[in-house]
């Protein structure tokens, strides 16, 4: 543990989103109530599928797609159709895919005017592409012309088909399979789902019994809630979920960014079949949203250690219990190792934040408060006050807010956190702190400010 002083807090001030975030508080709330309501109402009338439904939920809030995968008879379509009676004034398309489905089943008939030119052109009213929400049933039945068609809807969120290309609102496709056909466009489309699950046969005797008395209830069908949430509302919260005001603490994300490279690399070990087993950096980005998701059900605006918790949801394919376990060991490991570096990884990683700044642009530069630099100064001084004046040279250098008015300042400013950098390194444990530090004394080295 450090001998001296604490970690360091730098404190951005907020844009509008933030404000925005403050504004919206009471409905913000009442949104968030109604969505963890509607989860608990979906997991009464589809029995023991709470943890899909809530992937179903982060898919849906964070805009990216799930895959359901189980064998025939596990009623998937009556989940997914369930789950979007929770909408109000949504647009669901629903789909049953087959060899011979062909684009225009999924993106509109052509229209019949510009054929005559020539032109094979989507009339897209009423079709996959202008929905809000879609249920692709059997889609691996689909030959692989109509599956590479949808990637860039899928990926994009954009028709694009020659000359006509379109914006689409659509924003969380779920789609169902019972089986698995390996070739380089099922890849692709693959990894278009971000959330997959899959679901085992149920034969627990309280649950079948369960699932009949519901079945009794409903009469095998969905059922509408009392209250849904607007889409709207739904779209305001998912804004917010996916704005960088969410706050992710530093610390957060190098634990995250850890966790997926060992997770990674151990079930490359476990299966050697699967040597080509990676968890993509687009994917891994994406997990920023499932963390605040998770902190905003938690009716929280900040992001949590015990948010990682929920990165299971994403990285494994749920239903295969080993995976989880195997993701939840890594983490809680990961949690000990570096508890003993954790102030100082706090420090050097918000001091990447700050050399970021520094070398943004001016034209986008965000400022820093006068105020919060000086408490960050008054902080570390704590830390380097047998350096010998080190201090005073950092306070020189930044008393003025940041962006630096002149290049000589934020090299003199770059030099004493290169110092400081070396200070956090004598005391680092781990041999993985010592990697970030080293890597921002890198950075710092061939240092060059953005033009003033």
């Amino acid at each position: 543990m450090r001998a001296e002083g604490k970690a360091i807090a730098y404190n951005f001030p907020v844009n509008y989103t933030s404000v925005q975030v403050e504004e919206l508080q009471g409905s913000l709330v009442q949104s968030v109530k109604k969505i963890n309501d509607l989860m608990e109402f979906v997991g009464y009338q589809i029995v023991g599928r709470e943890e899909i439904i809530r992937q179903s939920f982060y898919a849906l809030l964070t805009g990216e797609h799930q895959l359901l995968f189980s064998r025939t008879g596990m009623a998937k379509s009556l989940l997914v159709r369930q789950i979007f009676t929770c909408f109000d004034q949504a647009v669901v398309f629903e789909k049953q895919l087959t060899k011979d489905t062909m684009p225009d089943n999924l993106f509109g008939g052509y229209d019949i005017v510009q054929l005559k030119r020539g032109k094979l052109l989507h009339n897209v009213e009423g079709s996959l592409v202008m929905s809000d929400f879609a249920f692709l049933d059997e889609i691996f039945d689909a030959n692989d012309m109509l599956l590479r068609s949808l990637l860039s809807l899928l990926n994009e969120k954009r028709l694009i088909n020659g000359e006509q290309q379109i914006s689409s609102p659509l924003s969380t496709v779920i789609a169902a399979a019972n089986y698995l056909r390996a070739n380089e466009v099922l890849e692709a489309v693959l990894d278009r789902f971000l959330y997959k699950s899959y679901i085992p046969e149920n034969k627990d005797l309280y649950l079948q019994m369960a699932i009949d008395l519901v079945y009794q209830e409903n009469h095998g069908g969905v059922v509408e809630p009392e209250e849904k949430i607007d889409l709207d509302d739904f779209s305001s919260l998912k804004e917010i979920i996916k704005s960088q005001d969410i706050v992710i603490p530093e610390y957060v994300l190098f634990l995250k960014n850890y966790v997926v490279r060992k997770y990674a690399e151990e079930m490359r070990a476990i299966d050697p079949e699967k040597p080509k087993f990676m968890i993509s950096d687009r994917t891994s980005v994406k997990m920023q949203n499932l963390l605040r998701a998770s902190a905003i059900l938690d009716y929280r605006t900040k992001v949590e250690d015990k948010d990682l918790d929920q990165l299971y949801y994403l990285i494994c394919m749920l239903g295969k219990d080993e995976e989880k376990n195997h993701f939840s060991t890594i983490l809680d490991t990961a949690r000990k190792y570096f508890g003993p570096d954790k102030e100082i990884l706090e420090d050097v990683l918000q001091l990447i934040r700050v050399v970021r700044e520094m070398k943004r642009p001016q034209k986008n530069q965000k400022v820093m408060q006068s105020s919060s630099i000086n408490q960050t100064l008054e902080e570390m001084e704590n830390t380097l006050k047998e350096k010998g004046g080190l201090r005073q040279r950092l306070h020189n250098v930044t008393k003025r807010v940041i962006p630096f008015p002149h290049k000589s300042e934020a090299v003199k400013a770059a030099g004493t956190i290169q110092q400081y950098c070396d200070f956090l390194r004598n005391m680092a444990i781990r041999k993985e702190t010592i990697e970030i530090i080293a890597g921002l004394e890198k950075e710092l080295e061939n240092f060059q400010p953005a033009d003033r």
